[in-house]
């Protein structure tokens, strides 16, 4: 039986930084990140590296809910993850892939490009600093030319992005810390219970290869939180997306401007931009391209199942990602479905009232174990704040202003959740754990 003082379930984007703050502030702690796969096999392993807010798409959502001051703190908190992540990167010469871009939000339907002007419109009213960030364009030349998107694009929203490999990002910091003799990793190893009892200094938690005595117990697993902590069971579930990618073809075709000095896409666009295509108010996808021209989309609108399965893809959901290009962009090559070398899916954690769970878990026998998830599909701009998060509540340091109050899992927002649900609702049981 090992003794430590934190116990992280989950080695994707959340977990390690949560660890890095964590033996940043204090090289003494005992730290161990377990995962029931392999490391970084969960949804940040899976995604495109879309570092991209779209704060004012849920601008009037999170000024309804929780007031003007805790919205512009959820939208300062996304904004703020392209630099701290950028700054990681670069201080520690991580190579992930990372490529500046203008991300674009790229609409398709006139009365949500309308809506999303107009929330855009009253952020700038409350909070300046932040909707000066985005660019609004409607001329046909930029959408058309410079952006290379079809007829049926009716406008766009800029604002600064990037795009990385999540898992080389995260690889390589777990690396880093193992190699200094900081952090104990251990992969294929699965918590089967957590014994944790009030009073006791410690909780036990079982796994697979042994029992390992935590001071603190981290639920960072996201989509499948509710395994481990059935309690959350109501108010998240896991999700499945499903993901492809197109491979560069050959130079020389006419999709390319005589200008470029890219690889060619399939979709004939430029690195220059990352893209989230949006079709209706519940309906879109996101878009990111290397620049060998290689292009990644997820489809993150409907079609989604409520599963923990990500050994499987679902057919509608792949059908899309093969047949959009024509239609969403201009200058896509014939037959661009013919160009897709890899489909797979990943599992995304979606919350009751949109907003992640962080914090110590307010439930009987669980006084040693905090929660770190349910990012409702934004991970990339959520993940890594929040793990900075949860290590200051857990050593103890009064969170400063800019993380977001509306995150703190505690009974008040519980009961107000229990409220909101009406009825039994059932949850799926997830089939592939963290």
């Amino acid at each position: 039986m090992t003794d430590v003082d934190v116990l992280i379930i989950g080695s994707g984007l959340t977990g390690t930084s949560l660890a890095s703050t964590l033996l940043n502030s204090s090289s003494n702690l005992r730290v161990v990140i377990v995962d029931a796969r392999k490391l970084c096999s969960g949804a940040t392993g899976r995604n495109g590296g879309h570092v991209k807010t779209m704060a004012y798409a849920t601008w009037e959502h999170h000024k309804q809910a929780f007031g003007v001051q805790e919205a512009l703190r959820i939208a300062a908190f996304e904004h703020s993850h392209l630099k701290t992540m950028i700054d990681a990167i670069r201080h520690k010469n991580i190579k992930c892939d990372l490529l500046m871009t203008k991300g674009v939000d790229a609409y398709y339907d006139s009365k949500c490009f309308k809506r999303a002007v107009a929330a855009l419109a009253d952020m700038r009213e409350h909070g300046p600093h932040l909707a000066e960030q985005y660019t609004v364009y409607t001329d046909r030349y930029t959408i058309r030319e410079v952006m290379k998107l079809s007829d049926q694009c009716i406008g766009a929203i800029s604002v600064p992005a990037a795009s990385l490999w999540p898992y080389k990002f995260v690889m390589w910091l777990l690396n880093d810390m193992v190699e200094a003799q900081k952090l104990n990793v251990q992969a294929h190893t699965t918590v089967q219970k957590i014994e944790d009892n009030q009073g006791d200094d410690v909780a036990e938690v079982v796994t697979n290869r042994g029992t390992i005595k935590a001071r603190h117990v981290v639920h960072a697993s996201n989509g499948w939180l509710g395994h481990l902590v059935p309690e959350l069971r109501p108010f998240i579930s896991p999700v499945r997306g499903n993901v492809v990618r197109y491979g560069s073809v050959a130079r020389g075709l006419q999709i390319l401007t005589e200008a470029s000095s890219q690889s060619p896409s399939a979709l004939g666009l430029d690195s220059e931009f990352s893209f989230w295509l949006r079709y209706a108010a519940k309906d879109y996808d996101y878009l990111v391209q290397r620049k060998s021209g290689d292009v990644v989309v997820g489809r993150a609108g409907t079609g989604r199942r409520s599963t923990g399965d990500d050994s499987q893809t679902d057919l509608p959901a792949m059908k899309h990602l093969g047949d959009f290009a024509g239609d969403a962009a201009r200058f896509a090559v014939p037959n661009s479905a013919q160009h897709i070398t890899h489909a797979w899916s990943g599992i995304l954690g979606f919350t009751e009232d949109t907003m992640p769970f962080v914090g110590r878990l307010p439930f009987p026998r669980r006084s040693h174990q905090w929660v770190c998830g349910g990012y409702h599909g934004l991970g990339m701009v959520k993940a890594f704040r929040a793990g900075e998060m949860v290590a200051q509540l857990i050593m103890g340091k009064d969170l400063d202003s800019s993380y977001p109050r509306s995150f703190l899992v505690n009974k008040a927002r519980l009961h107000k959740l229990e409220q909101s649900t009406r009825g039994p609702r059932t949850t799926l049981t997830p089939v592939a754990k963290l």
